[in-house]
């Protein structure tokens, strides 16, 4: 186990977004939390990369990398408003490397919908079905213009099912007829259409109706291996060939006779007690239509061994189990987390049952594994537990009313029920329906559960760690996990650390420069100035030379003969997130994708603003603002101001018609004073270079929506990276409903000194009631 840790110790990194479903052209919030370090302490990790990637080609869409200080980490993300709606995720990342690798890794999925209605409709449908005598699916793509017309030219569909991947043109029709060859035993039975029509792409799916399939089933002892001459306690779990759980009934069989009838649940796991006799034939037969009718066989019965039952396995201060024996009677009873050994206990049996209780004094919180060995330690029967299981909520979560008005004021307040307890929080409020069920990830679920084990099935309730029949059923299938103790004793502890940098060189005529020279950066309202080192070489994660995200950054030589000087910047991020956007892919189980029509990516009329056209004024003499109005667009620094004169408006993003650049001297609502000017080099000069930098998080605005006038279709309310609460002191916030309607949901996790926190909390906003 000491091996084990030093070779591969147990993480946590858990990354905080405000929700789970995006649109384009919108901010992504996240705080980033280090729970659980592993080689490089908390205060080692300093930079922390977040990747947009693509979940259908791996593809990088956008990265940055933001300030990480003892193990905390705040930033934001604007989505791009060019790229295709669908499945993304987030690749979350720190600077420290092991053995080539992050030490720390997240992974957020999430949905992208627009807030654009399509430039066509495009839609998808099963047309005839494959039979015995006709082995093709029939499936039609339609296409027609937004106002119901024939497309004036053909359009590209790029279509994949299976190992089918083809390029078609629809006909004069505006429509393409498929004809699928029947594929059986599809790990992935959906198919995937790319249709582009000019300079505008959308995208469709479908789920094309399988044969009967035959199902995965496995059986699981409880204790390991099934005994005769004992009465075994048997997990089983059903999944189809997606690895979807199945809820079904069986028929149990001792030698072609049935003997019980059983089942599993949602989550495709059930439980059946077995008492084994000697030469018996034990198998299972499924009852369901769309499954093929096999017979599975549950694993051979050792003559001589150990069998225990642990009825509960969420435990708060003890664990209970019954040991059954039918050979030895010495044991050592072990418990521990593959990483340390917190209890050991000679145990010797007088009698072939004997019940055990174990108080969890020196056990950590989390999941325990317990494991009885035999006098030569070698394991005979094993089972896994949580202990010190805490319903209790860690923090106190109040909004002053259930019910609100479109813009009206939410007050919300925070306290610890603990008075020895400190807490550092993010709060998230946002729409309800932006939260995913399949996608939602909480700290304490995480840190507990999901870090740990793999491929867990969706929990119908959203948060697992709070369903207490749930992780029962889980831990019921998840033992034997972690390695082979066969394995053990060849582990090296032989672990390479390195970091990931951001250098800049400076090079002379082309040639290294042997002197120290002097560099300066600018994006925002400060100049910043630095010096290589003899080499001409500078780590620009340096305090001076970090800037608040959605500022451009620039750099340049501070030399009297700065054209005789080169500049180059090498971000080993960038190579490091291409590599892990392929190997550490994004798994999760592959679903019936039934996205028919391309409209079902496109936010509700009721969740965003009308989104107009630009349009070009041309009288000179307008003077409906007391403004003085720029040049339109987006300045070099990356400052606009919105037509409500909102400075960097999170509501009009870079982009949005009618955006101007921000005049010098002039001040504007969200800014602290007058707008400075923005100077910048012509970016021809080699001794000048735009890079992406490293960055402090972006404050979030918050709006009263005075101005009856301006659009507020937000879905994120309120976001808050850091909060501080100390012992019972309450903390009061306050924020301001928008004009979406329905239900919105409070949010809120982080760290604690004594354990992670996760709570949350709803309310509802009705539509104002018209005299």
């Amino acid at each position: 186990m000491h091996l084990n840790r030093a070779t591969n110790p147990s993480t946590n990194l858990f990354v905080h977004f405000d929700k789970t479903v995006y649109s384009n052209n919108e901010t992504v919030y996240f705080t980033g939390y280090v729970v659980k370090p592993g080689i490089f302490k908390f205060n080692e990790h300093k930079i922390m990369a977040v990747a947009l990637i693509r979940d259908l080609d791996t593809t990088v869409i956008k990265q940055d990398k933001f300030v990480m200080q003892d193990g905390l980490s705040f930033g934001s993300i604007l989505i791009p408003d060019s790229i295709a709606t669908g499945n993304y995720h987030f690749l979350v990342y720190t600077d420290k490397m092991l053995n080539k690798k992050p030490e720390l890794i997240f992974k957020q999925a999430i949905t992208l919908k627009t807030n654009i209605e399509p430039a066509f409709k495009a839609n998808v449908s099963l047309t005839e079905k494959a039979t015995s005598n006709t082995q093709n699916h029939k499936v039609l793509i339609a296409l027609t213009t937004a106002e119901n017309r024939f497309l004036a030219k053909p359009a590209t569909i790029n279509y994949r099912y299976g190992n089918v991947n083809k390029t078609v043109k629809t006909d004069a029709s505006s429509q393409l007829l498929l004809n699928l060859p029947n594929q059986p035993d599809l790990l992935d039975p959906n198919l995937y259409v790319k249709l582009k029509y000019l300079t505008d792409s959308s995208f469709v799916s479908l789920a094309i109706p399988q044969p009967t399939v035959k199902a995965n089933v496995k059986f699981y002892p409880e204790s390991g291996n099934l005994v005769t001459g004992l009465t075994n306690n048997v997990a089983w779990e059903v999944t189809d060939p997606q690895k979807l759980p199945v809820a079904l009934k069986a028929f149990l069989y001792k030698n072609n006779q049935v003997i019980d009838t059983i089942e599993t649940s949602s989550y495709g796991i059930g439980k059946f007690k077995l008492l084994v006799e000697k030469d018996a034939n034990y198998a299972v037969k499924l009852v369901h239509d769309n499954l093929v009718d096999s017979i599975y066989h549950l694993p051979k019965a050792l003559a001589n061994g150990l069998v225990l039952n642990m009825e509960k396995s969420v435990v708060k201060d003890s664990v209970q189990f019954v040991m059954k024996s039918n050979a030895s009677y010495k044991f050592n009873i072990r418990l521990h987390n593959f990483e340390e050994s917190f209890l050991f206990i000679p145990f010797d049996m007088e009698y072939k049952t004997r019940s055990v209780k174990i108080a969890l004094t020196d056990v950590p919180k989390g999941l325990i594994t317990l494991t009885i060995s035999d006098t030569l330690n070698r394991p005979v029967a094993e089972r896994l537990f949580f202990a010190h299981y805490d319903e209790n909520e860690k923090l106190n979560l109040a909004v002053d009313k259930p019910f609100y008005n479109q813009r009206e004021k939410v007050n919300l307040s925070l306290q610890l029920p603990d008075s020895t307890q400190n807490a550092f929080v993010s709060v998230a409020v946002i729409q309800e329906n932006r939260l995913e069920l399949k996608k939602t990830n909480d700290i304490e679920s995480y840190t507990y559960l999901k870090s740990q084990l793999k491929n867990m099935p969706t929990n119908l309730r959203g948060i697992p760690i709070k369903d207490k029949d749930y992780m029962e059923q889980i831990l019921l299938v998840k033992g034997w996990r972690r390695y082979t103790w066969q394995d053990l004793p060849s582990t090296e502890a032989d672990n390479k650390k390195d970091s990931l940098q951001i250098t800049t060189t400076i090079t002379r005529n082309n040639k290294p420069w042997k002197t120290p020279v002097k560099i300066g950066a600018f994006g925002d309202e400060q100049i910043r100035i630095g010096l290589t080192d003899l080499t001409g070489v500078f780590n620009l994660y340096h305090p001076d030379f970090i800037a608040e995200y959605g500022k451009k950054m620039f750099l340049f030589v501070n030399e009297n003969n700065k054209d005789a000087f080169r500049i180059k910047v090498e971000d080993q991020f960038i190579a490091k997130t291409s590599a892990l956007a392929k190997t550490e892919t994004f798994t999760q189980s592959i679903i019936p994708s039934n996205l028919t029509n391309n409209a079902q990516l496109v936010l509700k009329g009721n969740e965003k603003a009308i989104r107009l056209k630009e349009v070009v004024i041309s009288n000179k003499n307008n003077s409906s603002f007391n403004y003085l109005q720029g040049v339109s667009g987006t300045n070099a620094c990356g400052d606009y101001v919105c037509m409500y004169n909102i400075l960097n408006c999170k509501n009009h993003t870079n982009g949005s018609p009618g955006n101007t650049q921000p005049v010098p001297g002039t001040t504007y609502a969200g800014s602290n004073g007058p707008y400075r000017e923005c100077k910048v080099f012509a970016e021809t000069e080699e001794s000048f270079l735009k890079f992406d930098g490293i960055r402090y998080q972006k404050e979030f605005y918050l709006n009263d929506y005075k101005n009856p006038q301006e659009p507020a279709f937000f879905s994120t309310l309120y976001w808050n990276y850091g909060i501080v609460l100390k012992g019972k002191e309450k903390a009061d916030l306050s924020f301001y409903t928008s004009d979406i309607t329905g239900r919105f949901k409070v949010i809120m996790q982080g760290v604690s000194n004594k354990d992670v926190i996760y709570t949350e909390q709803n309310f509802e906003v009705k539509p104002k009631q018209n005299p």
